[in-house]
């Protein structure tokens, strides 16, 4: 039996993705059911906790989240539990030698509110502009933005940091600097830090935070058995999740090794219907052994 859905953000519980509506209709209608029946939902994103009160009135239920990828667990009261900060030190060491070796455009930083801190210090005026107003324009899912390099770096030495994004550039420059980056960062410093990449970015958190270690945990302290959970997700770093349940639900639009490392593929969560209907479509799923070379290269 299912008691707990765990689901990626984008490109998951948002797909197909409307910056008006936030979550789909038949998503949202098959959540609400779902919930008002005594499921339960957990959100496992990169994103801090803005999200949560917006997914929350949409589907008149509290949920809990694991947020900046396992950097720490928000109970259903929006108390935060398990924080796994950066190494403020390294963090600070990293900044200087990647600004100094490949000028990243932008960077950002996440903790435990509802807001982003951002340094633009590379972005052509352009682009910066760009970055800045067309946030407000992504509504349902604008972030709030600290501007300014000061408050940046402020908060880069002496705060808190649970994730830091890095983009560099733009199309097939942008996403080829985001790989040599990465593998100097992963040499430099791969025993303080995570480090995964997709297209122009490189996502960081301290070592050892995944999302798949944050699921865990949390099934654990709240006595939920990894039998119980039904795991969504559409790309990338939701393999660690993968990697520890055995119902795992790749989306359909999912590039196709990624879709292989799963045990079942819906083309939205309310396709969990199916299968919460008929259990017995689930009496086989096995812990796959992940690829993750090969599916992290799509």
């Amino acid at each position: 039996m299912i008691k707990l859905i765990a689901t990626d953000l984008d490109g998951t519980l948002f797909y197909p993705k409307n910056r008006i509506t936030g979550i789909p209709a038949t998503n949202k209608k098959f959540l609400r059911r779902y919930l008002d029946n005594g499921g339960k939902l957990i959100l496992i994103s990169g994103r801090n906790p803005r999200i949560v009160p917006k997914i929350e009135r949409q589907l008149h239920h509290k949920v809990s989240l694991i947020g900046c990828n396992g950097g720490f667990y928000m109970d259903e009261d929006h108390k935060i539990h398990n924080p796994i900060p950066m190494n403020r030190d390294k963090l600070v060491e990293l900044f200087a030698y990647i600004h100094h070796v490949f000028g990243p455009w932008l960077w950002m930083l996440f903790d435990t509110s509802d807001v982003l801190y951002t340094n633009c210090s590379n972005v052509p005026k352009g682009v910066d502009l760009g970055f800045r107003y067309g946030n407000l324009f992504r509504f349902y899912f604008a972030e709030k933005l600290i501007k300014g390099d000061a408050n940046f770096v402020n908060r880069l030495a002496t705060k808190d940091n649970f994730k830091a994004m890095i983009a560099f550039g733009v199309k097939q420059d942008g996403k080829t600097k985001a790989e040599q980056a990465c593998l100097a960062l992963k040499a430099r410093f791969g025993d303080y830090f995570e480090f995964a990449t997709s297209l122009n970015v490189i996502e960081v958190t301290a070592k050892g935070v995944q999302k798949g270690n944050g699921l865990v945990s949390y099934c654990k302290a709240n006595n939920i058995d990894i039998n119980e959970v039904a795991v969504c997700g559409d790309s990338g770093n939701d393999l660690y999740m993968f990697a520890r349940f055995p119902h795992t639900f790749a989306m359909e639009h999912s590039p196709e090794h990624f879709k292989s490392q799963a045990n079942h593929v819906i083309s939205r969560i309310s396709g969990l219907q199916e299968y919460l209907d008929n259990p017995s479509l689930l009496e086989n799923d096995k812990i796959k052994e992940i690829n993750y070379e090969k599916a992290l290269d799509n």
